[in-house]
């Protein structure tokens, strides 16, 4: 699906609408009409929430930008196309006037408030409806969270450089009066969205709608990122325990098979309702590839099965893991996934007690092993905390590839300085700066750009 995006204050005053799932019908308000208005029932706040799913499909959010800019300046993607927002990318020296930051922030906000309409007509209409209320607090969590990761210093839980947290419904006016909170608000309103959802939430196997293990699941990243590794590994191990998911005997059928036993979450791409990501890594030269030096390489020497979802050249490695050519645009984004839940824990289990890292490597394993049962990382191979992060890096480098996690998991275990040879503030994206002039300064702009 075609979609125009307009500046952060005119796409707040709109939201898409949809009315199924499988053959999905966007219904274009008219621009008199303003979005709180289509919200009267039941129906159509049902309708509301589904649109919530295409708000993350917009092509630089999860249907396109988004997952490649982590893997852009997170050192294990290359721009080998000619479009000068990936080269700002892949050098780590992002402006504050990127044409990805500007659209990404109007995408993330745009979930946000399409979300406290949501939440705000549930209230306003007395409507009993758990799951359309769990959905839309997830999706706000989500929104935030994906906004504290790039423009705000996740890493410093004392930062007074958090993001805007909105949670009420904003039109044009309102919208440019919220000011940025600080790291630990921003966290906190997110956990806070998040436990809300759980509570709300049934459990269900419908991988492509989120239900309760959606929502423990993200909770336990979040708890990750957040620093608080006791909640992240007991909400990671919650999913591990859920009967609903296992690990795919072989690390490629989640790309292979729809809604397979090993997905959380994915986010279901139909029809003219594509995935942009194939136009960016399928096309000749692709836009976006793979790094070999600092990636591929290694994998493909290790004949690591991972490496299969990667087509060397000679000259740029492709990325296959959303199809083979840019025609093929049903390919899912993969949004939460059990392997994830094994590394989370493996991390958390190793924060916390960094002189002993048997349970850690036990769990980091399980998932290594899927793919190179002779090569399990030993106790002998990490005798400390720091090389165990390089071990835990390459391996989340290897299962999570163009996911959307690179860039913030160097960012948050301290290598993104060392390993691109960047300053330490450019391990924060800039505000876009048309934001900080629209608001007249009452976002206020990162530290030295």
């Amino acid at each position: 699906m075609k979609r125009t995006y307009f500046y952060i204050i005119t796409l707040l005053l709109t939201i898409n609408m949809f009315t199924g799932c499988d053959s999905v019908l966007d219904v274009k308000l008219d621009d008199e009409v303003k979005s709180s208005e289509a919200i009267t029932d039941e129906v159509s706040l049902r309708s509301a929430v589904i649109g919530l799913y295409s708000e993350m499909q917009s092509s630089t959010y999860y249907g396109g930008e988004f997952v490649l800019a982590q893997a852009l300046t997170g050192g294990i993607g290359e721009a080998t196309g000619f479009r000068e927002r990936f080269a700002q990318l892949a050098n780590a020296i992002i402006p504050a006037s990127s044409t990805y930051i500007e659209s990404n922030w109007v995408d993330v906000y745009a979930l946000v408030n399409s979300s406290n309409l949501i939440l705000e007509k549930i209230d306003e209409l007395g409507i009993d409806d758990p799951n359309s209320q769990g959905s839309a607090l997830f999706f706000r969590a989500l929104g935030h969270f994906d906004a504290l990761r790039q423009f705000g210093e996740f890493t410093n839980s004392s930062s007074v450089y958090g993001i805007p947290v909105s949670t009420t419904f904003l039109d044009s006016q309102t919208a440019v009066s919220i000011a940025r909170s600080s790291v630990a608000d921003s966290f906190s309103q997110i956990v806070t969205d998040l436990n809300d959802a759980i509570s709300l939430l049934d459990y269900d196997d419908d991988r492509y709608f989120v239900s309760r293990a959606t929502a423990e699941a993200l909770l336990a990243r979040v708890y990750l990122y957040q620093g608080n590794y006791p909640m992240a590994e007991q909400l990671a191990t919650d999913v591990i325990n859920n009967s609903d998911y296992a690990l795919n005997a072989d690390f490629n059928d989640i790309y292979d098979i729809e809604g397979s036993d090993e997905s959380i979450f994915e986010l279901q791409f139909q029809g003219v309702n594509g995935n942009g990501l194939t136009e960016l890594l399928s096309v000749s030269p692709p836009e976006v590839s793979a790094n070999y030096d600092d990636f591929f390489k290694d994998m493909d020497a290790d004949d690591d099965p991972r490496s299969f979802r990667f087509y060397d050249t000679g000259s740029v490695v492709y990325v296959d893991k959303y199809g083979t050519s840019d025609n093929d645009v049903e390919g899912n984004a993969i949004i939460l996934k059990l392997s994830e839940m094994y590394l989370i824990r493996a991390e958390a289990r190793a924060r916390q007690t960094p002189t002993d890292l048997t349970t850690a490597l036990e769990d980091l394993n399980e998932v290594r092993t899927r793919s190179l049962p002779s090569q399990p990382i030993l106790e002998a191979d990490v005798p400390d905390f720091d090389s165990f992060v390089d071990v835990l890096i390459n391996e989340r480098a290897r299962e999570l590839a163009f996911e959307g996690h690179r860039w913030f998991d160097i960012v948050r275990l301290g290598r993104a300085e060392s390993i691109l040879g960047i300053p330490a503030y450019r391990t924060v994206y800039p505000i876009p700066q048309r934001e900080v002039n629209i608001s007249k300064g009452v976002i206020v702009q990162n530290p030295q750009y």
